[in-house]
């Protein structure tokens, strides 16, 4: 078989593997003088529908040449073992069909092909049916009538089972009905059986919306016969909304199985909104939940039972972005609740799993509402106050904050997913928060109460925030329960859900620190920034209180690394020292080079990208460890990094010999490092670009090396892990939704900014950086460095101006003499790097809004800070006891001089 004839064969073959659905099984077979099959796994058995079988397949298909002759008894015998094997494996009742394509002539002397079938057959007890086609005009009438006979099974004989004679198609040219049409429509020749309850498919992808999707199918019958089919299809993210967003507290999820053990919802799946992820074939339950007795639960949902039981169970969270900062775990007690789903032809069934003794409390009281404690953020459906303003690139307004609900606002979230918001939607919200009206619009009590709760917060937004701490580009509180309120008001995209966003899932996994994220470009134009967020727990700080809502803020990095330098001259220095600070992921918060590049940062940056010499000594110390998880839909180990330091050296270490100190930020995720540049600094530990994904760079066999992967042994003839001991699953990565940003551009045009506009004014660096809306201007265009000038951030972000007229604006006399400001002392007492001091304090003082909220009430279940600075009566620094205290301090860096780096060791 050559030329035409082979690829349309070919063709063939791949609509046929397009055809089979999630129950069927699969082998692929090659003759000519010779059989060829692919090797390992696949040689001797069929084989799941899988991404993974059916392109190696493909690739096996697309590798094959016409050559040598036509050996039909090997072929035979070959996919009758196929058969076999598959038979004595799964004890099954499958259907099993072969489909037997030639183009040329049978060699005789290899033997009779119907005996063959006969032989096989039977001892399969003539349970396979075999369909033949012949193409081309090379087939004379022996060869062709060879083909009906094996088709029909001539010699076979029915008292070894019926016999049901299968079809015979002759293609002498593509015209007329085409070998594809032919083979990919074989059952209409096969046992089709026309049932009442309907079929439903594997979760895949929708060609239009790229979600996840299911679809069921109900056979038509005309006349007795099968004539067709009539499906549904149904999005995921609809069908299992509630689940979803299932809110009973913080550990509680659910997920759905059917019977043969196969996952269709699970918290470490792929999300079913998410518009990016592949399809996952490996969905086996057990890959998912590893709690040893969870076997009796999977094996009742299996029968369609219902029950409940309580396990010893490890919830996996993730700790920001997957491939990153990779996932923690906590070990928990907890409650399985299952139930079949009742539905025509459905095996599912559902479980809800629920932390023991899990109390969802009361609200007795609501707080009573306030006039303009609820403006939504859809400036298209609501009217908002003036004076309206540009920040950055956004309509604005700085007379209030915004709020905007997320599902977990509401008692069923359908009723806001399902529901496309209006004017008169929006109204009813309003009215109902206002007490205009009585008729919920379906949302929850707990929700009501935190829209009101976080309402005083604003006046201190627009009040000392503003006044005090201008540096701040974004001020937010998001609450569990589904609200966000941010500073200034602008509008939110419509299906935002801060629960999806890797700052968040960072902040609620180090429940009792300040949590401060790596660099980013913010999309919304205000250059690079840091963000800085913290957790509200439910009375009080233990880190098993409850979670009650995040509350942060986002900051210039310029500003971040302004103050780091004023604060510790040395840091300055930069042609023989360097100023470090990472996360306890070991990722980059502040590093020179984020200061000296003009090229937008794409993505976190490692340690180990930069700082090969320091990474090897930290790894060396056992300070900077990988840390494992199985990414199950990937077969792969992937690696990130935790940095903690043992409880010897828990005030840090300095390192005389290497020239370094490490030293932690107390009550934050931070680490400072300061380095003494040498001639290897520039040494990584990887030759990889950071923005390359970590799931696509293999481990070297290097101690120190990238975000990376190992392969992991997989069977993808089974379709599972050839061992699943060991192996912590990876959470999954963070959906990306289908956001559409209503445009903006003339709504701001001509609009006043913000922030004050008095770059101009700003006559030094640091002073610059003190408005979120000014940059310091080093380079033009074309990254000629001159003298430095203050301009507006949107003219000169990354402090490289953007406009062909690069200079300084004369001061006008709008410019009003500068008095530096006084550096309170207080600002600077209680944590030991006082640029996180110095933001830290306007959320720790918005928490304490809450507190009063709280004193003032006699409901005592909201909120409390998860951990307190006391600005102004901590002791100064050098009296700090590290033996005797956990809060520990950095050492105290000299402000006036290059002190050597081996000061104040401890």
């Amino acid at each position: 078989m050559r030329g035409d004839k082979l690829f349309e064969a070919k063709h063939a073959v791949i609509t046929v593997m397009e055809t089979l659905g999630i129950e069927d099984r699969f082998g692929l077979i090659v003759f000519n003088d010779d059989v060829k099959t692919l090797k390992e796994c696949y040689e001797n058995q069929l084989v799941p529908v899988t991404s993974a079988t059916t392109k190696s397949f493909r690739d096996f298909l697309t590798s094959q040449v016409g050559e040598g002759g036509t050996d039909f008894t090997a072929a035979l015998r070959k996919a009758f073992m196929f058969f076999k094997a598959n038979m004595s494996a799964e004890k099954n009742n499958r259907d099993n069909i072969l489909l037997f394509v030639s183009a040329g002539e049978h060699q005789n002397e290899k033997g009779n092909p119907l005996e063959v079938i006969r032989e096989e057959n039977e001892a399969l007890q003539n349970r396979v049916v075999i369909n033949t086609f012949g193409i081309g005009t090379g087939l004379n009438s022996d060869d062709k009538e060879l083909l009906r006979n094996m088709a029909e099974q001539t010699l076979n004989n029915n008292s070894y089972g019926y016999v049901k004679s299968g079809k015979t198609t002759f293609f002498p040219n593509n015209k007329g009905t085409s070998l594809r049409e032919a083979m990919g429509t074989y059952y209409d020749y096969f046992s089709v059986p026309i049932s009442l309850s309907p079929t439903y498919t594997q979760l895949y992808k929708d060609f239009f919306s790229n979600e996840s999707i299911i679809t069921g199918c109900l056979p038509i019958a005309f006349n007795g016969a099968f004539s067709g089919v009539v499906c549904a299809d149904i999005l995921i993210s609809e069908l299992v909304a509630e689940i979803l967003y299932l809110q009973q507290e913080e550990f509680s999820y659910a997920f759905i199985m059917d019977g043969e053990e196969r996952t269709l919802v699970h918290p470490l799946l792929p999300d079913p909104r998410d518009v990016e992820a592949k399809e996952q074939d490996i969905n086996n339950i057990y890959n998912f939940e590893t709690s040893g007795d969870v076997s009796d639960v999977i094996d009742s949902m299996k029968k369609g039972l219902e029950g409940k039981k309580t396990l010893q169970t490890t919830i996996i969270e993730a700790r920001g972005e997957k491939y990153f900062e990779g996932e923690s775990q906590q070990s928990l007690n907890a409650v399985f609740y299952w139930t079949p789903i009742i539905a025509p032809g459905s095996n599912f069934s559902l479980c809800i799993v629920t932390e023991q003794n899990n109390i969802v409390r009361n609200i007795e009281s609501i707080p009573q509402p306030s006039q303009g404690d609820f403006l939504y953020h859809r400036w298209d459906l609501n009217q908002w106050p003036a004076p309206f303003c540009r920040h950055f690139n956004r309509y604005a307004t700085q007379e209030k904050s915004t709020v905007k609900l997320s599902p977990d606002a509401f008692i069923e979230a359908y009723s806001y997913t399902g529901v496309k918001e209006t004017e008169v939607r929006v109204k009813q919200y309003k009215d109902y928060l206002s007490g205009d009206i009585f008729t919920n619009p379906g949302l929850k009590v707990s929700a009501v109460k935190s829209i009101r709760l976080t309402y005083p917060i604003e006046k201190f937004w627009t009040t000392t925030s503003r006044e005090e701490a201008p540096y701040l580009v974004w001020r937010y509180v998001m609450t569990e329960n589904g609200v966000t309120r941010v500073y200034p008001g602008v509008r939110l995209t419509d299906d935002y859900d801060y629960k999806l966003r890797p700052w968040y899932h960072r902040t609620v996994s180090q429940k009792t620190v300040n949590v401060v994220s790596a660099p980013y470009e913010d999309s919304w134009g205000s250059g690079r920034v840091i963000s800085l967020t913290k957790t509200i727990l439910q009375g009080g700080t233990n880190p098993d209180r409850k979670l009650e809502a995040v509350i942060g803020t986002d900051f210039s990095i310029f500003y971040f690394n302004q103050m780091l330098e004023d604060r510790y001259p040395i840091c300055a220095a930069r042609s023989n020292y360097s100023c470090i600070l990472i996360d306890n992921s070991g990722f980059l918060v502040m590093h020179p080079f984020f200061i000296e590049t003009t090229s937008s940062i794409n993505s976190q940056i490692h340690l180990t990208y930069k700082e090969g010499r320091i990474s090897r000594l930290l790894i060396e110390k056992g300070i900077m460890y990988r840390q494992p998880c199985r990414d199950t839909g990937n077969k792969k180990e992937q690696f990130t990094y935790r940095v903690k330091l043992p409880d010897s050296l828990l005030s840090g270490i300095v390192d005389s010999k290497e020239g370094y100190q490490l030293r932690p930020v107390p009550g934050s995720n931070l680490f400072l490092i300061l380095k003494q540049r040498r001639m290897l600094d520039e040494e990584s530990c990887c030759n990889s670009e950071h923005s390359t994904s970590p799931n696509s760079i293999q481990c070297s066999v290097e101690q120190c090396t990238c975000l990376c992967y190992k392969d992991l042994s997989f069977n993808e003839c089974k379709n599972e892990y050839v061992s699943t001991r060991g192996f912590v699953p990876c959470s999954p990565q963070l959906p990306t939704l289908r956001s559409v940003s209503t445009p903006e551009k003339d709504k701001t045009k001509n609009l006043p900014t913000c922030f004050p506009t008095d770059c101009a004014c700003r006559k030094t660096e640091s002073d610059c950086f003190r408005t979120s809306g000014c940059s310091w201007c080093t380079s033009d265009k074309d990254g000629n460095v001159g003298d430095g000038f203050c301009d507006l951030k949107e003219i000169c972000p990354s402090q490289q101006c953007l406009k062909d007229d690069c200079s300084v604006k004369s001061r006008g006399s709008e410019c009003y003499p500068t008095v530096s400001e006084p550096v309170n002392g207080w600002l600077y007492i209680g944590v030991s790097v006082a640029v996180v001091a110095s933001v830290i304090i306007f959320i720790v003082f918005a928490v304490f809004i809450f507190r009063k909220i709280r004193q003032n009430s006699t409901d005592d279940t909201y909120l409390d800070a998860a951990h307190d600075f006391d600005m102004t009566n901590k002791p100064p620094l050098d009296c700090e006891d590290y033996n005797t205290t956990p809060n520990y301090y950095l050492a105290e860096l000299s402000a006036t001089s290059e002190e050597s780096i081996n000061t104040k060791a401890s």
